[in-house]
């Protein structure tokens, strides 16, 4: 089952049904809450019976209602204690399930409601259902597709990579190639900071506090639509130049516990970067990330050292490389192990050796 996100552009009399489509459907939804637990084939029993005291209910879709009575469900089954009424600007989606919708000539046609005119970056085939949801004054639909993928008896690993994922770099991988860290969030903090200060000082349930919600939650769409389209294109470069990638397992909920790093770590989102990354490349593998900054990529020779030092240099073998190269090397051995594929150990280059005992030399001179 995948899902589409496509972009809706209602006139402004379909924007106004849509709203009154969102209204029933709360409405229905806050009237479950209101009566004694129900299961959900009593729900939709009971919308036969209250069509007829409200005859305003026929002028939406079966299936829509009958979406709201599926929502109710499994919400008591998820939540603990007493569901909350939703408000208007708490509910800002609905379902057609099944029927009541079909694409056509650009236009999304929906049951009691018209054609909308939609945007369709890719054509959807073999729709189950359609959710049409309000985001920030925008529209759009959720395109669930059943679509049967082809499973492969036999996988390629002839182009395997490490990954390193961090801060101060969002990504190095095992060929040496980097990927700068753009932290939209931190580039922006300043503006966000300013919107929030700006919510904070109007008056709640004032129109111009409505105004300065709308513009913040505008201001972090924004930011949002950076970083997934970031995200997209360093999944979509890695997944089309390796058959097999190594990830480090990362635990990010303990390591946001470090209040000096949690806004950068979510804001580089490594958990969203590892499932575009398994839902697109040939085949995703984790590995555990212990000692893989310590241990030397060539020969095997631990190297401590702390955070701030960012070089790995191995008195062993004479091998100086980058920390986060060190790291993605040792992700692909340990990875390749973890497969039982074959693994070699990495070759130092004559050009590295010099320059160790070049800066070792440097490192004498000063001393004396």
């Amino acid at each position: 089952m995948l899902n589409y996100k496509l972009r809706l552009y209602p006139t402004k009399e379909q924007e106004l049904v849509l709203e009154q489509a969102l209204d029933g459907c709360r409405w229905v939804y806050n009237y479950f809450l209101s009566i004694p637990p129900m299961s959900e084939y009593d729900m939709n029993y009971a919308l036969t019976e209250l069509k007829e005291e409200h005859p305003w209910l026929y002028n939406y879709h079966s299936k829509m209602l009958q979406m709201v009575s599926k929502q109710v469900a499994a919400a008591r089954k998820t939540v603990k204690g007493r569901l909350s009424y939703r408000k208007n600007d708490d509910f800002n989606a609905f379902t057609y399930n099944q029927s009541g919708f079909r694409i056509e000539n650009d236009g999304l046609h929906l049951s009691k409601i018209g054609s909308i005119k939609i945007v369709l970056h890719r054509q959807p085939v073999n729709i189950k259902q359609v959710t049409v949801c309000r985001k920030n004054g925008k529209w759009y639909a959720i395109v669930g597709c059943e679509i049967l993928r082809k499973r492969y008896s036999t996988i390629v690993y002839h182009r395997p990579v490490g990954i390193d994922v961090g801060i101060a770099k969002f990504a190095h991988d095992s060929d040496n190639h980097v990927v700068e860290n753009p932290q939209f969030l931190t580039k922006m903090l300043r503006p966000v900071k300013r919107a929030h200060r700006r919510v904070s000082r109007r008056q709640v349930g004032s129109n111009n506090h409505r105004k300065a919600k709308h513009m913040l939650a505008r201001l972090y769409e924004r930011i949002n639509n950076k970083r997934r389209d970031f995200l997209h294109k360093t999944s979509a470069y890695y997944c089309s130049h390796y058959d097999l990638i190594f990830l480090e397992r990362l635990r990010v909920a303990n390591l946001t516990r470090n209040h000096k790093l949690a806004r950068k770590i979510l804001d580089a989102s490594w958990s969203t970067f590892k499932v575009m990354l398994q839902y697109k490349a040939n085949r995703v593998a984790e590995v555990e990330p212990a000692y893989s900054s310590i241990e030397c990529s060539c020969c095997g020779h631990p190297v401590p050292k702390s955070l701030a030092v960012r070089t790995h240099r191995c008195n062993s073998c004479g091998l100086v490389i980058d920390r986060d190269y060190n790291s993605a090397m040792n992700h692909l051995q340990n990875g390749l192990k973890l497969l039982r594929l074959p693994v070699e150990r990495r070759e130092v280059t004559p050009v590295e050796i010099a320059r160790q005992s070049r800066k070792q030399e440097a490192h004498g001179f000063i001393r004396a």
